[in-house]
């Protein structure tokens, strides 16, 4: 077991992986800092490929936007820019992320999952730590969804918005602020 100074095991960090960290993780990264302000947390959002310093695309901008956050300043990074290992969890929304998180970045595979699939294995893992910081429940919420999962299915994938129609991404964002929602409800509460 990896050993924590105290004032970082009060702290909970995550990492949001999707393919080019320019829609999907720069989005579910505010949509979860905006639902737990009361919870110290540390947010990455990353992407599996290299494209260099270039921002949030418009689509996820505007999404941001007409939810009161601002993705105006960010740009994408790639995982071979943080070592994943000491991450509490890692997030993303395709099986190929998770792949490349665990392979490529160090995620430790019983902290990496598909959001769609933790959401889902968190329904199935009901679980009280009465009187445990934020930051342990999760972790213990974790470790309990870790033993009930199976291979991930498709079924839990989040589709890639790019070069797919206005209407589409913004289901996308939609669907992935209801997970981020849902998580940090079934995490923290």
């Amino acid at each position: 077991m990896r050993h924590m100074a105290p004032e970082a095991r009060d702290q909970f960090s995550v990492a949001f992986i999707c393919t080019g960290n320019r829609f999907r993780s720069p989005l579910a990264a505010a949509f979860l800092a905006r639902a737990e302000e009361d919870v110290p947390l540390r947010i990455v959002s990353l992407g599996t490929l290299e494209l260099g310093p270039v921002p949030a695309l418009p689509e996820a901008i505007e999404v941001a936007e007409r939810h009161g956050l601002d993705l105006g300043s960010h740009v994408a990074r790639t995982i071979r820019d943080v070592d994943l290992e000491p991450f509490d969890l890692v997030l993303g929304f395709e099986r190929a992320h998770i792949a490349t998180a665990v392979v490529d970045a160090g995620a430790r595979e019983t902290h990496t999952f598909m959001l769609a699939e933790l959401v889902s294995l968190l329904d199935q893992a009901p679980l009280s730590v009465d009187g445990a910081a934020p930051a342990e429940r999760a972790r213990a919420r974790i470790a309990q969804a870790n033993r009930l999962r199976a291979f991930p299915a498709a079924e839990f994938e989040l589709p890639d918005p790019l070069g797919r129609p206005a209407r589409a991404q913004r289901k996308i964002a939609a669907r992935l602020e209801t997970l981020v929602r849902e998580l940090a409800a079934k995490l923290f509460a």
